[in-house]
């Protein structure tokens, strides 16, 4: 098999720590223990499986059937979080609503982790939410939850969506979730809330609890987006029942809480009272052998203390330990202290493993590190008018104010196009930071990330209480076992085929490969390999843009008898992308004006061009009629002498030389299958449909597939390093004549297929109105998105530049911009812009 070496960089080094607690507890040890078995693994697992993030910064969130959106394309590395460079493609696909099938896909080039592009959307979509979502090769080894998923809303102006308000007079879907977990009998706790209307949204709920006798043990309250907990220390043998309504409503709707268990583990954890600790109280009430109760007491010396059992603590983030801590099976309560110097910004994971190393108690809180940058974005001029240049100057610090560089995408959009959106959206920063790593839906997530808001640490405390970890799962970091990955880490695009034996399925080694790529420029790389022990080839990093022709042909000493298959370059896949469930929050009214407006600048579009078709009508246009065959003749241009072979001339011809006989100032002589040839006293080279070929090659070629037969001399042909060349043009490679079905014919040992490759360039087209075309001063403006620059570059002073041309749009214009620094530090900033 073919091996790939992975380099995502290096794993931070294991940072395993002594907690000072008032039990003094055991730091981690690597003496066989369940702790150093789980560290081991989780090493392991590490290095087997790195992993990559991906996002899409996209100028808008809602478009017009037939409307391009613009794409900004981030990766970085998992581990480090800083900017990845070892993969050279984004994948990029548009799944339909129903989540089934993909309608659109396209490949971004990624150069040092940034990647421009975009998506036409077809005039034949309809109203509807579809997925956005991104990846690369690599990430294909993983589950499609790994993806960056965004949902992109397509409107047509005569079909506007159904309103989803949900039923108001619905009871809440309320979740209750124990803290770390589990339920124990006898041991505090906190039990976590989440409360959905019928909509999807989070909802403020108020309601109370009862045990079995009817007697009610506590109110509660949610604190924020139908989230929040309240303190409870269950009762062995009682069940409890949770009622719940939505503020102002008469009814209750009763709810069963988790079945409260007899013995087991639990944790609190404790992220905001302490500015240098995070705290964590561990409780069980699992009794205790005698022989372990006896090695717990202090001064014995009835057996090695490596026997006694222990309990294990370990907190790590994005696959790496920060802190890992043992204390013994018989202290039924203590106390661990994770210093917060250990951990960097994001999202930390914390495990309690009983002896055996089984996870029984989880638990996800938030460090706060202070590794964002701050973007500002401000217009020359508060204020402007219509048709005007606007100046934007961008900057970036870190957190103490100082300037950094940055790399950034900026959108400006009229916001009178747009449904209004959720407050608190999705962006770089909290989807780095922080849904990555999470399942389900987030609700407003910029919430947490917005320094305005002063309790946002301890609402998102909230948030990680209720919602759970996806990056990985314990099962499978504990395997005895990793299974393969199918794909590697791609650099770029890789090429790859395999070679057969004949008509046969037996993959042949050592085949000498001859590969041409041809691009529709008519530029060209030719390259050659040789096939490994399972017959496979593989191109990496080759530069394909847009639909490519590949031609490949493979020879072994004088035989062609080879049947080339070349891979898929690569076929999106999906097995069930499913929505998020909750729909932007669209003010009906508004957005049936905005659909009529925009219909009505369709129509005006439609006019224009109905216009220019019609002036094109009387023009006459007077060109010399393309070559079919320029591409293979894109070597050397125009030849000294042609043949053209119809059907009267190869008629009763039984090789190709007989035609080559035919040319002027070319000798062939001698019999057999491949006789003398000479050009000026010299041997030619020859190819076949501008390939290097030879010889035999020629031979079997059958003359009734023969189109052209070109000789070059002079110094066409020393560019190619030949004193002449003959280049034997087939049917297959250009303009087909009568009815012949040109796919039918097939030369041994060659295969010939078109490729695509990356998205082509294209730049966003915005007009210029300090020197505007005579169609820009008279055509009418009504533009969605104004601007759009995805790669903004500030300086060393943290600092940058961008312009942009208003629209005839009285309105207000809405500037997002998001960014990262090389070392994984994001940031995102929003305004708005008045045009009088």
């Amino acid at each position: 098999m073919r091996k790939q070496i992975l380099v995502f960089g290096r794993y931070a080094a294991l940072l395993l720590a002594v907690a000072t607690t008032l039990l003094a507890l055991r730091p981690a040890t690597d003496d066989g223990d369940a702790l150093g078995q789980v560290l081991a693994q989780l090493a392991a697992y590490g290095q087997q499986y790195p992993y990559e993030k991906a996002y899409l910064h996209t100028d808008r969130r809602a478009y017009l059937p037939g409307e391009t959106m613009w794409l900004k394309g981030y990766l970085f590395y998992g581990n480090t979080r800083t900017v990845d460079s070892a993969s050279g493609a984004i994948f990029v696909d548009l799944v339909g609503p129903n989540g089934r099938k993909i309608l659109l896909d396209t490949r971004l080039r990624s150069k040092a982790g940034y990647a421009e592009g975009y998506l036409t959307l077809p005039d034949t979509l309809s109203t509807g939410r579809y997925t956005l979502r991104a990846y690369t090769s690599w990430m294909r080894n993983f589950s499609e939850e790994f993806y960056h998923n965004q949902p992109i809303d397509v409107f047509k102006p005569d079909a506007p969506p159904a309103e989803r308000t949900g039923n108001a007079s619905l009871p809440p879907d309320v979740q209750f979730m124990p803290e770390g977990g589990r339920w124990v009998a006898g041991l505090p706790a906190r039990m976590a809330f989440k409360a959905l209307s019928k909509s999807g949204v989070g909802m403020d709920v108020e309601g109370f609890v009862l045990n079995d006798k009817k007697d009610t043990v506590m109110g509660y309250s949610s604190q924020h987006l139908g989230m929040g907990y309240f303190s409870l220390t269950p009762e062995a043998g009682q069940s409890y029942t949770a009622f719940a309504r939505a503020p102002g409503a008469t009814a209750y709707t009763s709810y069963t809480l988790p079945a409260v268990q007899a013995t087991g583990y639990t944790i609190q954890v404790d992220n905001l009272s302490n500015k240098d600790n995070i705290r964590v109280f561990v409780s069980h009430n699992i009794p205790t052998p005698p022989d372990a109760a006896t090695l717990a007491s202090p001064g014995s010396t009835s057996a090695p203390a490596a026997v006694m059992p222990k309990l294990s603590l370990l907190a790590q983030m994005n696959g790496v330990p920060v802190h890992a801590v043992q204390a013994p099976a018989s202290r039924n309560r203590f106390m661990v202290l994770i210093p917060r110097s250990k951990c960097v910004e994001g999202i930390v994971h914390i495990t309690l493993f009983d002896p055996v190393g089984r996870p029984v108690a989880e638990r996800l809180v938030y460090s706060a590190k202070n590794e964002t940058i701050n973007v500002a974005v401000a217009p020359a001029k508060p204020k402007t008018t219509v048709r005007q240049r606007v100046d934007l100057g961008v900057t970036t610090t870190d957190a103490e104010g100082k300037p950094i560089p940055a790399n950034l995408s900026l959108a400006v959009t009229d916001t009178k196009q747009q449904p209004a959106e959720r407050p608190y959206g999705p962006s770089l920063m909290s989807y780095l930071l922080l849904t990555s790593d999470l399942t389900g839906y987030v609700e407003q997530p910029g919430y947490y990330f917005d320094q305005k808001n002063k309790d946002r640490f301890t609402k998102l405390d909230v948030l990680l209480m209720t919602q759970g970890w996806r990056r990985f799962t314990w099962d499978k970091v504990m395997a005895k076992t990793f299974q393969p990955t199918r794909f590697f880490v791609d650099p770029g695009l890789t090429l790859s085929g395999t070679v057969f034996m004949g008509t046969s399925r037996m993959p042949v080694n050592g085949v000498s490969l001859t590969v041409m790529l041809t691009r529709k420029d008519s530029t060209r790389d030719m390259l050659s390999m040789v096939s490994d022990e399972q017959g496979r080839f593989f191109l990496q990093g080759v530069d394909l843009v847009d639909t490519n022709t590949v031609f490949v042909q493979a020879m072994r000493g004088q035989s062609r008898n080879f049947n080339v298959v070349l891979d898929k370059l690569f076929s999106p896949q999906v097995r069930l992308v499913r929505p998020p469930a909750v729909p932007l929050d669209i003010a009906y009214a508004e957005l049936a004006e905005l659909l009529k407006r925009q219909k009505e600048y369709l129509e005006i579009e439609r006019q224009i061009r109905a216009n220019r078709e019609f002036q094109l009508q009387a023009v006459v246009v007077k060109a010399k009629r393309a070559d079919p065959y320029s591409s293979q003749r894109s070597m050397y241009g125009t030849p000294d002498n042609t043949l053209v072979v119809d059907d009267i001339v190869a008629a009763g011809q039984s090789s190709v030389f007989d035609l080559i006989r035919r040319l002027p100032g070319v000798l062939v002589s001698g019999g057999g299958a491949t006789p003398s040839v000479t050009v000026r006293g010299s041997a030619p080279m020859f190819m076949i449909d501008g390939m290097r070929s030879d010889a035999q090659a020629v031979a079997s070629i059958s003359p009734q597939t023969v189109a052209n037969i070109d000789v070059v001399k002079g110094a066409g042909a020393s560019i190619m390093g030949a004193s002449s060349v003959i280049n034997v043009i087939t049917k297959r490679g250009g303009g087909a004549s009568n009815n012949q079905n040109l796919a039918a014919i097939k030369s041994p040992g060659v295969i010939v297929e078109k490729v695509v490759g990356y998205a082509p360039k294209r730049e966003f087209y915005a007009p210029r109105y300090d020197a505007p075309t005579p169609e820009e001063r008279y055509r009418p403006d009504y533009r969605a998105t104004l601007h759009w620059a995805p790669l903004i570059q500030t300086d060393a002073t943290g600092k940058a530049t961008t312009s942009f041309y208003t629209s005839d749009a009285k309105t207000t214009l809405r500037i997002v911009v998001n960014g990262t620094t090389a070392s994984g530090y994001p940031g995102y900033t929003e305004t708005t812009m008045k045009v009088e």
